[in-house]
């Protein structure tokens, strides 16, 4: 028995409600809106980025006792520092030139702004680049040496050599960080 899995109707049953209920969420707090995300890319607004790394520190908190507790289990793929580092890039370039991720892009589409198609498409258009682009990646860029090695989170949760910790704990580091720096949000409303 896998720990936490649904199977047949009742998987399709819940993705439909989690996904109805979350683009629900994205609606309603307004992170599917353009201005929403260009204010925090400006910095105008911390409420997104500090709701973000918010949950990126509570997320890894939790996979990471409900993995002890077997509850789920994690499969981690090695990661590449140097493609990670350039996928980042480009992801970061799109989402400032769009103001969107394909999640609060379908979202303003389902919400009725029919411009949003335009980010899609070129959304959809970064599979074929990526495939044409995978064969170049292979013989340069996966081939550099790492600068950083990380191994899988093994013990308790406060080692230092926990790789969960230091995300959870870097997250909420720059929780305060922007909290402190970019002022009230309730001035910016």
């Amino acid at each position: 028995m896998e720990p936490l899995a649904l199977t047949g109707n009742y998987r399709l049953v819940a993705a439909i409600f989690v996904g109805i209920a979350f683009g629900f969420l994205l609606i309603k707090s307004d992170l599917a809106w353009r201005s929403t995300c260009l204010n925090a890319i400006r910095l105008k607004d911390s409420r997104v980025l500090k709701t973000f790394l918010f949950s990126i520190a509570i997320g890894v908190t939790l996979f990471f006792f409900m993995e002890k507790s077997g509850l789920v289990r994690v499969h981690v793929r090695p990661a590449y520092f140097w493609a990670s580092l350039m996928g980042g890039i480009i992801c970061g370039t799109g989402i400032s030139l769009c103001c969107r991720v394909p999640v609060t892009a379908i979202a303003s589409l389902a919400a009725g702004r029919l411009y949003v198609i335009w980010v899609i498409l070129g959304m959809l258009l970064a599979y074929p680049c990526v495939n044409f682009m995978s064969g170049f990646l292979s013989k340069t860029i996966y081939n550099w040496s790492e600068p950083i090695k990380t191994e899988a989170s093994v013990g308790s949760f406060f080692n230092l050599t926990n790789a969960s910790l230091w995300v959870a704990g870097i997250s909420l580091l720059l929780v305060l960080f922007l909290h402190f720096t970019l002022g009230s949000d309730s001035d910016e409303k």
